[in-house]
């Protein structure tokens, strides 16, 4: 007959399950001599157990129940024990040494004059020296997680993205907390700080102001260009323009090459007006629609692609992928900051998520009620290198950004069916935007145009066009004026 599990290893393995199987009656209420090392723990009901002789070494124990508890000669040395309810509980010979007490509650606890507290750091404890008690902590919540601290001392050693070599392990009493609430941007600032020189790719993310790398590896190439102009920039400097390189980017977008992502935004960084805006969108659609089509709950985007297509404003398309980008960066943050405080997909993530409302709530919108889909994406993205984790953090953040910018601009901003250069080309440039228009403002706005370009009569509306958009655009060189008909079901 297999030996039934005993406290230590129960509580072990997560507080919800000790919870359930004491408010089952499945354990005894005896544990005399229990010994406890590293234990990190919370939530877990303790009240009324025999504790007599336990030892707590190097604990952090956060809002546990030993109320009327029998905890006579029990021994806690090192840790931390926060927002613990000692009420009622017995500590006759019982001994606290080196270790942090945090609004904890030990009014009417017994044998007090008998019990050591040496070398104990005090903050708003209350009981000792009959000070009027604060309202009860609250009672266990199932799905508070407790593992032990070489558990999470696994995913924190030298090298991971969250503890590396830069910077010492945490102390035994502070290690990282469970903090799904920051926004993206914190959890990447936090983390770059930690991973050492920033990488060169964290230029491409300046919405999230990044730590700026010491030195930019040498290259004439747009990419390299934009990265330094953006360096320029967040170090406070205007940057120069390089006339070879605004060509280069303006036959880019002219035909709408594979870098005229890169383009764009080298562009919009050294204050160049793009020559082509329309011609660049195919590409950049495609780019974009190419990321989102693979199958994985973090796959990137890249933010120079989204931000492109913000600058040259082209939002037919792009914007029905913000769901999916705003989905994957959920899972992504969910992820970041479960290895942030030490949990990883082999030990108690589950149980660490339910214990905080802005984890369940990045789960729903990852994967609504999939749990296994997202134990499935957790694995993938902790086997991910610790660089590119972070990478997807960043790129997932920044064309978030750029993607709900993007929903914002007004209807019409990009007519979806411009195709030929023939029709919105002039003095070698793109035609600038002006307005889109429905039939009945064409006597009121463009009615000159109208007869000049449509033949349509001043004064009269256009006939059989109630569903057209009629699109007016502008030669900034020579100011020629175009006024082009969209019908319905036109590309």
């Amino acid at each position: 007959m297999p030996k039934a599990p005993t406290i230590e290893q129960l509580l072990q393995n997560g507080s919800a399950e000790w919870n359930r199987l004491r408010k089952t009656g499945k354990v005894p209420t005896e544990h005399t001599g229990a010994t406890f090392s590293q234990l990190f723990s919370a939530n877990a009901d303790l009240s009324g157990l025999g504790l007599v002789g336990s030892e707590w070494e190097r604990c952090d124990l956060s809002k546990m129940n030993f109320r009327d508890s029998d905890l006579s000669n029990a021994y806690f040395h090192g840790g931390r024990l926060q927002d613990c309810d000692f009420r009622g509980a017995n500590l006759e010979g019982a001994t606290f040494e080196k270790l942090k007490l945090l609004r904890c509650d030990f009014t009417g606890a017994k044998g007090l004059e008998e019990a050591d507290f040496e070398d104990v750091d005090m903050d708003r404890v209350v009981g000792l020296d009959g000070e009027e008690a604060p309202p009860p902590p609250p009672p266990p919540v199932q799905g508070i997680t407790a593992f032990t601290r070489e558990q999470r001392d696994k995913v924190m050693g030298p090298g991971s993205l969250i503890g590396g070599p830069s910077e010492p392990q945490a102390s035994e009493s502070d290690l990282p907390p469970f903090r799904p609430q920051d926004n993206p941007g914190q959890l990447f600032f936090r983390a770059l700080k930690r991973l050492g020189a920033p990488p060169v790719w964290v230029l491409d993310v300046p919405g999230q102001r990044p730590l700026l790398p010491a030195r930019m590896p040498p290259g004439s190439s747009l990419e390299t260009l934009y990265r330094e102009s953006v360096k320029t920039r967040l170090e406070n400097k205007k940057p120069g323009a390089d006339s070879n390189a605004v060509d280069k980017a303006q036959r880019a977008l002219r035909m709408g090459a594979k870098d005229a992502n890169i383009a764009a935004m080298y562009l919009r960084e050294v204050g160049v007006v793009p020559s082509f805006r329309f011609s660049a969108a195919k590409v950049l659609k495609g780019a974009l629609r190419e990321e989102l089509q693979v199958d994985d709950l973090t796959g990137s985007v890249d933010p120079r692609t989204t931000g492109a297509l913000l600058e040259l404003r082209l939002p037919h398309e792009a914007v029905e992928h913000t769901h999916e980008v705003r989905r994957r960066l959920a899972a992504t943050q969910l992820y970041t900051s479960l290895l942030e405080a030490g949990f990883n997909p082999d030990n108690n993530w589950e149980e660490a998520l339910e214990s905080a409302e802005p984890a369940m709530e990045l789960a729903q919108l990852a994967t609504g009620e999939e749990r296994q889909a997202l134990l499935e994406g957790f694995q993938v993205f902790a086997a991910l290198p610790e660089e590119a984790r972070l990478r997807r953090l960043a790129y997932l953040a920044e064309a978030l950004s750029h993607l709900e910018l993007l929903g914002r601009l007004p209807e019409g901003m990009e007519p979806a069916w411009l195709t030929g250069p023939e029709t919105r080309e002039c003095h070698d440039r793109e035609m600038t935007y002006i307005q889109s228009l429905r039939a009945e403002d064409i006597p009121k706005k463009v009615a000159a145009l109208a007869k000049a370009e449509l033949g349509v009569p001043e004064g009269q509306v256009p006939e059989e066009s109630d569903e057209d958009l009629f699109v007016h655009l502008r030669c900034e060189v020579c100011g020629k004026e175009k006024l082009i008909v969209q019908s319905p079901g036109l590309e």
